[in-house]
């Protein structure tokens, strides 16, 4: 990581930060990310308070115009880019009746093509460092889940942009990775939309053993230092990813029983 310069979107709060934090202790040059631009420099603010080296630019990465100017500002302040983690996303809840059309984009512009317009703008100076692209997906993006399933839909395209990236990019030497991220403590700034559209906090997981921030910050750390192109965190995560390939009937089963309890 020593004089490594990454970019994280998403990284104001939760994951982005704790990767963020353990990465530029680590010696890395991060460039923060984030819509929110107050709650953006709070973390900007406080990384630069513990001695690490990091700048930050506001900016939507549903949008184009947004994602060049988080480029540009890597390029003006660190000189280049080693890797681009597309950390950016929101979830949602609700049926697929229920949800309005709203969020079906809202959703997909965030999670899908706001990991594509990145990593296009990035590509050229990656192909100069022989870089990274990380793509954080989840566990529901390994099978769909009720209730989820444009979030679901969203992280499975990951797949398939990482999959084709992984060809296109093998001649320049660029890494393509995708990490299939399980249940994680929740931020309590964390949100999600509800079948309305409407911006709500994200309910807690208490049913479920959620993992620490830091420890999917570490794994994401040994996917760019390893060039790891596919890993499933959590042994829950693994585990789902093990019965949906030669037991997908369980798996269905199991979802359909939790599904329709109440």
């Amino acid at each position: 990581m020593q004089d490594k310069v990454i970019i994280i979107t998403g990284s104001s709060i939760g994951i982005g930060r704790a990767m963020a934090r353990i990465m530029g202790q680590r010696g890395a040059k991060i460039v923060l990310n984030a819509r929110n631009a107050e709650r953006l420099n709070a973390t900007y603010q406080q990384l630069l308070s513990e001695g690490l080296s990091v700048t930050a630019i506001a900016g939507d990465v549903s949008k184009m115009e947004d994602c060049q100017k988080i480029i540009d500002h890597a390029i003006a302040t660190f000189g280049k880019i080693d890797a681009l983690v597309n950390n950016a996303g929101i979830s949602m809840e609700g049926t697929v009746e229920d949800l309005s059309p709203e969020v079906f984009k809202k959703v997909m512009d965030v999670n899908y093509l706001g990991s594509v317009f990145p990593t296009k703008c990035a590509i050229p100076h990656l192909r100069k460092t022989k870089g990274s692209i990380i793509f954080i997906s989840s566990a529901a993006g390994i099978r769909g889940i009720p209730k989820f399933s444009v979030y679901s839909s969203s992280k499975m395209a990951l797949t398939a942009l990482a999959e084709s990236l992984q060809i296109e990019l093998e001649k320049d030497n660029i890494h393509t990775g995708i990490a299939y991220v399980g249940f994680t403590e929740n931020d309590p700034q964390k949100t999600i939309y509800d079948a309305n559209g409407k911006v709500i906090p994200q309910p807690n997981r208490n049913l479920v053993k959620t993992e620490p921030p830091e420890a999917v910050a570490k794994r994401v750390m040994n996917m760019i230092e390893n060039r790891t192109q596919k890993s499933v965190f959590t042994p829950l995560g693994k585990l789902n990813a093990f019965m949906n390939r030669f037991a997908p009937f369980i798996v269905k089963k199991v979802l359909s029983n939790n599904y329709h309890k109440d």
